[in-house]
């Protein structure tokens, strides 16, 4: 019994990660990401952009560049669900939809930016707790404005999908 009531805690405790994720992006805060990824995590993105980025510092930078103050991107909203935890021990996978909204600004204001999708996580507990070690964005579909870097991905064109 001891061993389901602490894969029922950390299951809780997993899916407690998600919600400032979605926090820290909105408010364009992406140094504060280490309070949800690992320093040496893996942020695969090349299902949209073709990148995949090793390592928090070139995943915030990189945030800055193209979704920061500045940027084409505005506001933003993020929000995920159906969450599918599975804890082994100290490590964990997670399967979690996402629905994300992005108005346009700049040369791209009054023009929005769709993107819903799944996230593949794997997370690591640390003495800080749990943190994602390697996120595949796996996108179920995407809008975006002309202009928007990325590419746009046909539904029948994707894989991965759970």
């Amino acid at each position: 019994m001891d061993d389901l009531l602490r894969a029922l805690e950390d299951e809780r405790l997993i899916k407690r990660v998600y919600p400032p994720y979605c926090d820290v992006i909105d408010a364009k805060d992406y140094d504060a990401l280490s309070e949800v990824f690992t320093a040496y995590c893996v942020g695969d993105y090349s299902n949209t952009n073709g990148i995949v980025q090793e390592g928090l510092a070139p995943l915030v930078e990189y945030l800055h560049d193209v979704m920061g103050r500045g940027s084409c991107c505005g506001p933003t909203h993020h929000n995920v669900l159906n969450f599918r935890i599975d804890p082994d021990g100290d490590t964990a996978s997670g399967h979690v939809h996402f629905y994300a909204v992005h108005q346009g600004a700049r040369e791209l204001t009054g023009k929005m930016y769709t993107c819903w999708g799944q996230y593949d996580d794997e997370l690591v507990r640390t003495p800080e707790g749990w943190r994602f070690a390697r996120r595949t964005l796996v996108p179920r579909t995407i809008g975006r404005p002309e202009g928007l870097t990325g590419r746009l991905v046909p539904l029948d064109a994707l894989t991965g999908w759970t």
